[in-house]
């Protein structure tokens, strides 16, 4: 029986011998491995994590004592340690293990939170709620993965010195990285002494000296926490200390007997009323030798999966983003490209290759990168801003005030829009098109594939106006490309086929199945039409008018909570029209928070799907199916659904 297998909680850390400790971080670094590079999910962050976690665990006394996990892709051990050890294998599946901290899962998360940068004001605000607790509850935020370089950390750390309370502990976890490698000051301090060849040289001469001597071993162990409190002197812990925070470190993240040793102390310092930081030194991807090599690649590693029965090229949305991005700054040399700590996620890592100097990482720090696009823009640059779906919303204020408000060339190239399949409710990229066709002035686009998404991009430039174009994580079609982009109209759909008893207005994503969905519906004897509507701001008003006059029922679809998204410009423009005739219906996920799963099986569970999308109609629309036959329709129907399997 491994260390591992004996431990259901947190408590029956607190009779493990220090072997046994070193055992039990290596039991749980085996499976993390073995589950993670099967599976899918973050691996470098966590293998980094592991003698931290037991430290946190043998010193504090989790669920009393508050641990906070900014950001929560790092609490694999945790999930180990606190009775979901039989469950880790179904991480990320349906109905399985969240890939992040879920209080639904146990009683030791407090918080189901996965952007980075909230840890400390979230813990900040349940210390001053604890402080008159009778349990006396200490309260650690654990701010690792480059949280720190996230602006509402600073914010909170601004506060922590003013509010002070009492039995409150940071823990820094610097590994050097977020997703990409970290930016910044704290890399720069950090590396100056750690990489400085002289301070690398003056150690080890020391260290051979000391050696050496007498009782050199011993020796050295106390030189070593001289050198310590030396470093702490030199490096900027006055920047902490100004703040309010008492700083201890910086500590070896895995030395478990250095490190709970720290972890003590900082318990007894804050105990007495002054927070505390430590600073714990750890290296991503520890103990898995391509993850250290490569913390970035292995910071989430996985393969998208492939547009099925296509001979065409498979290139991903980013990909293809990336390769279209390269071609136009040849060109003109005012493009440049920003992202937000996702370098690699975003493919701009290609572009910075070919252009170093007009590519720009700015960190985990959304409202700077729009606030920087604006400011370039104004100078008369082109930015391109490409972040996430589920990160661009954090910058919702600096999109309406900072670049639409000044009407300002900045194209917000918005990636993994829609369903992102296992990061779960957190990362969903499902409330974009809501966000953004509410501000003025903001062009708002989807392409049908990835051949239109590089004339979207073209279109975009051309445009001279803020643009939003949303894109899917994963590959595309397998469409050709054309040799050379062209621009759009603004504001123009297309008829992709004409119907008699109903049209799919599609947006983005759905097209695609939109297609496949009204061939089977025709096979139904049903004459159902597809139209690429490509703009929800502007939309196409004279094409909708016109598929309107074709056939009265329209059925919208998108990849997106059902609230302010296309469905809903589309009935306020119908609305508009006070035609009753026009018999609109709106198709797309209910408005809730979306648990973690695979793409697939999450745009069949919603009905996203061809064969779903073939039931919606035939359900909202039931004329339809008495008309064509209702028994027929559901005898020939039945087959297509019981061919998909999950």
């Amino acid at each position: 029986m491994s260390v591992l297998d004996r431990i259901n909680s947190p408590r029956d850390l607190d009779s493990l011998s220090d072997p046994e400790v070193a055992d039990l971080a290596e039991d749980c670094r085996k499976v993390i491995i073995d589950t993670i590079t099967r599976r899918g999910g973050h691996l470098a962050s966590n293998l980094g994590a592991v003698e931290l976690t037991l430290g946190l665990h043998r010193v504090f006394k989790s669920p009393t004592d508050r641990l906070i996990w900014d950001t929560s892709n790092q609490t694999y051990t945790h999930k180990l340690i606190t009775g979901r050890r039989d469950q880790f294998p179904t991480i990320r599946t349906p109905g399985g293990l969240s890939g992040f901290a879920e209080p639904a899962e146990s009683e030791h998360d407090t918080l189901a939170a996965g952007h980075a940068g909230t840890g400390l004001s979230y813990a900040l605000g349940m210390s001053v709620a604890l402080q008159n607790d009778p349990a006396q509850p200490f309260v650690v935020a654990v701010v690792g993965d480059g949280a720190l370089t996230s602006g509402p950390s600073y914010e909170a750390l601004n506060n922590i010195g003013h509010l002070d309370p009492a039995r409150f502990i940071v823990v820094f976890n610097d590994n050097g990285w977020s997703i990409s490698a970290n930016i910044g000051w704290l890399t720069r301090w950090r590396n100056r002494i750690f990489l400085d060849p002289k301070y690398q040289k003056l150690r080890g001469l020391t260290h051979g000296i000391v050696s050496k001597l007498p009782h050199g071993s011993s020796a050295w162990d106390l030189a070593r926490k001289v050198k310590t409190s030396v470093e702490s002197f030199i490096l900027p812990n006055t920047i902490w200390e100004t703040l309010g925070l008492y700083y201890i470190g910086p500590v070896d993240g895995h030395n478990q007997a250095e490190l709970e040793d720290a972890l003590k102390v900082a318990r007894e310092t804050a105990r007495k009323g002054t927070p505390v930081v430590v600073h714990v030194l750890t290296q991503k991807g520890r103990g898995y030798a391509q993850a250290e090599e490569n913390p970035s690649r292995f910071h989430q590693p996985g393969t998208p999966v492939a547009a099925a029965g296509s001979s065409a090229p498979q290139r991903t949305y980013s990909q293809v983003f990336a390769g279209t991005l390269i071609e136009q700054m040849k060109k003109d040399p005012r493009i440049v490209a920003i992202s937000a700590a996702m370098l690699e996620g975003t493919a701009l890592v290609a572009v910075q290759k070919e252009f170093p100097d007009r590519v720009f990482d700015v960190g985990i720090a959304e409202e700077h990168a729009v606030i920087m696009a604006a400011g370039m823009a104004r100078e008369g640059l082109r930015p391109m801003v490409a972040i996430y779906s589920t990160f661009l919303q954090r910058s919702f204020d600096q999109i309406i005030h900072d670049v639409a408000l000044q009407n300002l060339p900045v194209t917000f190239c918005i990636d993994r829009a829609g369903l992102v399949g296992d990061d779960g409710k957190t990362h969903q990229g499902v409330f974009d098109i809501a966000y953004t066709r509410v501000v003025p002035n903001l062009i708002v686009t989807a392409p049908k594939d990835e051949n239109e998404l590089q004339h979207l991009l073209k279109t975009a430039l051309d445009s001279g106006r803020p643009f939003a174009i949303r894109y899917p994580r994963g590959f595309g079609l397998g469409v050709p490309l054309d040799a050379a982009p062209q621009a759009i109209p603004i504001g123009s759909g297309e008829l992709l086929r004409e119907g008699s008893d109903i049209h799919l207005l599609a947006y983005g994503s759905m097209v695609a199945p939109a297609m496949e969905a009204a061939a089977e519906l025709g096979r139904q004897g049903i004459d159902c039409g597809v139209v690429n509507a490509r703009f929800v701001k502007p939309l196409d008003t004279a094409l909708l008018q016109r598929v309107a006059q074709l056939a009265p029922r329209i059925l919208t679809l998108e990849e997106h909570l059902v609230t302010g998204g296309f469905g809903s410009a589309v009935l306020e423009e119908v609305e508009r029209w006070r035609n009753a005739s026009a018999e609109v219906r709106v198709h797309a996920i209910p408005d809730q928070f979306i648990d973690h799963g695979p793409q697939a099986w999450q745009r069949a569970k919603f009905r996203l799907d061809p064969p779903g999308i073939a039931d919606v109609v035939l359900e909202v629309f039931p004329d339809l199916a008495r008309e064509a036959g209702d028994e027929k329709v559901r005898a020939r129907m039945k087959p297509v659904r019981e061919s998909i399997r999950w």
